[in-house]
Parts: structure tokens; C-alpha cells; sequence
């Protein structure tokens, strides 16, 4: 721990070139060729589901997607409702979208979900980075997530276990894009600007200068917050995604206990916490989301009730209450952009919190750890029973 070099920072280097290449793949023909246009055309309501890192996509990229869909419904819900409780419109089922992300396509639920779709006469598109998956298989359409594999001999970057969130919210956000340009809802200027923004957004974040800078100060901060009984992330509209997001790594990188809440209904429910200075609380906070302001007063809130508060923003530390600590990150125009990279300074402290715990990356991915051992049917994500409800 010395000199730090865990490969973190050094991966998110290479994100930019990653984005460029990713947002100019996914053209208008290869999504074309994924799901037609005349169906797009036909489409009346959404229905956008996902699990973990599938479902945060999902989330990043409601507020755009609603809009290119403009004057039809527009719904991302877990995928235990899409696949057992939502219930169907029995008219022109065919005018029904519903889009399932997973990177892999192995998960029972994710399979559940969209075997059910299909029985009810949807249009079914999968998302996916296995087209040859169980769950792809069930599907009608498939636009492909395409994930760059680790080049030979680069040493292990734990930014590689962001790579399918980062593409499959950036497949997303195009594929409406698309949607919108056949809707009349976008324009191509509009996609080509949305590219533009994209790729200057990842490249201001993952420029040298803003990564030694957050990597410096996450560093720091982890050393005071490794002893904590657990963590809050919060953030509304957008930035939810992006604390949903941070809740999933935290557990996944150090095994906290973890809590999760918009900036409205934390001051209903999170705040009354005892033992809140034992607690790190973390906010994200962009200026362009409709929330920030009641964000900006839910920070006020935690740090006066004894709370240890990190704000993930495009703001600067004036913005916010005295006394708390303020990672700042170069800013973007629209808000429905920043989840593509706001989450980077949560997965760097997460990253060393573990580290300075000594914990390995799940707890370890071996037969001793019970969570992934195949013996006592433990993990049911991929075994779990699939029922089709009507």
C-alpha cells in the first residue's frame, strides 16, 4: 500500500478511447439491423428492466431514454416485476417494448422476464454481450453489448469490472437515440452533438490530471473511513443511478453494510440512523439535475447531524455546507451524461477501503467462500426456478 498502485487509476486512463469507439459503432444501421425501424415505429410503451449493474443502466439512462420516447410510457422496473408482477396490456401487446440488459444472459430472472414478454406477444429486445445466452435466446430482437477483453499482457485492472456498466448504459443511451431520430423526437445533429459530449466528458475525467487528483483524495479519505460500521449513498434523478451504482460496488468490493436512498426520502427514513459519525454518507450531487437543490440541503442535513459526508459533484465546495468533503469533477451540459462517469471517485473508494481492510474482490471468488461454492445450491442466481405468471 505504499505506493498504492492497484492498476485503478491507470485503467480509467483508457476509458475515453473505449467510449469513442463504443458511441461510433452503434450506428443507425447495426441498431437498424438489431430491431427494425417500422417496429420501433409501432411502439407505444417501454418497459426497461436489468439486474444489478443491468438494472443501474437502466436507471442512468430513464430520464433520456423518456424523452425520445416522448408521449408513450416509459417504464424501467426491476426484474423480479417484469417477470412475475407487471401486469400486460392485452391490446396490441405487439406495441409493447421490453428491453432486458444483462451482459451475460445466464441469470434465471433476466431469462424469466423476458420468456414472459414474449408469451404475452411483446416485441422483445436483449441487450446483451452474449447473443448465444439462455436469456437472448428467448428474445426476439438482440442489439449486442460489445466489451473490449483485457489486451495480452496488460496487468489486472479493477476498472475492468465497470466496463459492462459502462457499455451497457452507453448501448442504451444510443439505441434511444436511434429511437428518438425515428420518433421525430432527436435529430441527427442532436446525436452527433450527444457523441461529441460523450466522448469530451470521459476524456476530461479520465484525463491524467483529474484522476491523480480524485485518486489522491479517495486514497486519503478511505484511511479515515476503512473502521466504518457502513455507508449511505444518496442522489435523486440521475444521480440515483450513479449511488444505486456505488451500493452495488461497495458491497461487491469490501462487503459493507450498505444503504441506498434518493435525497427527498433519506430525510424520511436514513436520517433518523443512530450511531451516524460511525457512518460515511455519500451524496452525488450534479448541478444540472432537477434534485441538486434538495440535495444540496439533505447534505446540510447528514453533516449537521454528526454525519461524515462525501459529495460526488460537478460543483465546487462553496456549493455546499461547511465542512464537508467535496470531490470535484469536470462538468458536463445535460444530466442525463453524468452517470457515464460520476461513479468513478465510489469505485476508487470502495477500491481502497477494501484494500485497507485486506478483503478480496467478493470475498474471494473461490470454492471456500460459500457464496460461490456450487455445493448447497447457495447462489440461486442462474438456478433459480423460472415460473411464467400470466
Amino acid at each position: 500500500m505504499e505506493n498504492r498502485d492497484n492498476n485503478l487509476k491507470n485503467g480509467f486512463e483508457g476509458y475515453p478511447e473505449f467510449a469513442e469507439k463504443i458511441v461510433n459503432m452503434l450506428t443507425d444501421g447495426r441498431i437498424n439491423k438489431a430491431i427494425p425501424e417500422d417496429k420501433i415505429r409501432k411502439i407505444r410503451r417501454v418497459v426497461i428492466t436489468g439486474n444489478g449493474d443491468s438494472y443501474s443502466a437502466a436507471l442512468a439512462t430513464r430520464e433520456f431514454n423518456s424523452r425520445m420516447f416522448m408521449n408513450r410510457d416509459y417504464h424501467a422496473l426491476r426484474c423480479i416485476d417484469v417477470a412475475r408482477h407487471f401486469v400486460y396490456p392485452t391490446e396490441h401487446p405487439e406495441e409493447t417494448l421490453v428491453i432486458v440488459i444483462s451482459v451475460s444472459g445466464g441469470g434465471s430472472r433476466v431469462t424469466e422476464a423476458m420468456k414472459r414478454a414474449t408469451m404475452k406477444g411483446c416485441t422483445t429486445l436483449a441487450i446483451t454481450g452474449h447473443p448465444e445466452s439462455r436469456m437472448a435466446a428467448e428474445a426476439q430482437h438482440i442489439l449486442k453489448i460489445e466489451i473490449d477483453p483485457p489486451k495480452p499482457g496488460t496487468p489486472y485492472t479493477p476498472a475492468n469490472q465497470t466496463k459492462s456498466y459502462f457499455t451497457a448504459l452507453l448501448t442504451t443511451i444510443m439505441f434511444g437515440a436511434y429511437a428518438g431520430i425515428l420518433l421525430g423526437t432527436f435529430t441527427s445533429e442532436k446525436l452527433d452533438a450527444l457523441k461529441k459530449e460523450i466522448v469530451d466528458y470521459v476524456r476530461n475525467v479520465c484525463s491524467s490530471s483529474v484522476l491523480d487528483r480524485v485518486d489522491d483524495q479517495m486514497y486519503e479519505l478511505a484511511k479515515t473511513w476503512k473502521d466504518y460500521l457502513g455507508f449511505g449513498f444518496v442522489g435523486g434523478g440521475s444521480d440515483f443511478s450513479t449511488a444505486y451504482f456505488g451500493v452495488a460496488k461497495f458491497f461487491e468490493l469490501n462487503g459493507s453494510l450498505n444503504c441506498l436512498n434518493d435525497s427527498e426520502d433519506w430525510c424520511h427514513i436514513d436520517y433518523f440512523q443512530k450511531d451516524r459519525d460511525k457512518i460515511g454518507t455519500i451524496f452525488v450531487a450534479s448541478k444540472n439535475c432537477a434534485s441538486f437543490s434538495r440535495t444540496v440541503e439533505s447534505i446540510a442535513s447528514a453533516k449537521k447531524s454528526d454525519r461524515n459526508v462525501l459529495v460526488v459533484s460537478d460543483a465546487g465546495k462553496e456549493e455546499f455546507y461547511e465542512g464537508v468533503e467535496v470531490v470535484t469533477l469536470p462538468a458536463t451540459e445535460h444530466d442525463y451524461v453524468n452517470p457515464i462517469m460520476n461513479f468513478i471517485p465510489l469505485f476508487m473508494l470502495g477500491n481502497y477501503i477494501a484494500l485497507l481492510r485486506n478483503y478480496p474482490y467478493f470475498g474471494g471468488t473461490g470454492d471456500d467462500n460459500p457464496l460461490f461454492s456450487q455445493s448447497g445450491n447457495i447462489n440461486t442466481i442462474k438456478s433459480s426456478k423460472i415460473v411464467i405468471v400470466d
